[in-house]
């Protein structure tokens, strides 16, 4: 089973509780086919976990689902950059 990070950048007017459940739904989807390795969480226009993300070991991780591409031109470059020479793939939510 191929290991994988989740990122998830909460909307403007959603509550920390409705991400988490949004969240848990999703894991449940993806625990039958994928090992999750992490889960990363930022509030709208934040980009702490993000950068977590980028300096967690990613030799272990063959995927990382995001719920739509990233808005910012300069973090969505560098992760398509980070994936591309740690051979990740990249998938979004709507393809589970």
């Amino acid at each position: 089973m191929a290991n994988v990070v989740i990122y998830y950048q909460t909307k403007k007017t959603e509550k920390t509780e409705e991400a988490i459940e949004f969240i848990n739904n999703l894991i449940q989807q993806l625990e039958t086919n994928y090992v999750i390795k992490g889960v990363f969480i930022d509030n709208l226009n934040e980009r702490n976990e993000f950068y977590e993300l980028l300096n967690s070991p990613l030799n272990e991780i063959d995927i990382i689902f995001l719920e739509k591409p990233l808005e910012d031109e300069f973090d969505k470059k560098l992760l398509f950059e980070v994936a591309k020479m740690e051979n990740i793939h990249i998938k979004y939510f709507g393809q589970i």
